[in-house]
């Protein structure tokens, strides 16, 4: 049951990572971050070498999972639960339009 639940943590936590990636109001060096770990996975280079099977794996996702987390804390709280609350809502089978939070997003941003 908890492999379950980790790998449930991790698909939302990817399925936030795209969607963080999409949003317009998000800067382009922050939606790098995520790209990066792909820079790893193809080098030579390796903490862990993949000879070691299984072990040799959990590092690389290691890697892009932290790399995730790390993009999603630079990014504004406004933004993440926006799209939380829609990956919420989608889990539930109850898709909603975002224009609103867009709008007001937007709106309070010209205010600042």
């Amino acid at each position: 049951m908890r492999r379950i639940s980790l790998l449930w943590g991790f698909i939302q936590q990817v399925r936030l990572s795209w969607r963080i990636m999409r949003d317009p109001r998000v800067p382009i060096w922050i939606k790098s971050i995520p790209v990066l770990p792909i820079v790893y996975l193809i080098s030579p280079l390796d903490f862990i070498p993949d000879v070691f099977l299984l072990i040799g794996q959990i590092d690389d996702l290691a890697i892009i999972y932290g790399s995730m987390k790390l993009m999603e804390w630079l990014v504004s709280n406004q933004v993440v639960t926006e799209h939380r609350h829609t990956l919420r809502q989608e889990n539930e089978g109850k898709v909603i339009d975002m224009t609103d939070y867009t709008r007001q997003a937007r709106m309070s941003r010209n205010e600042e």
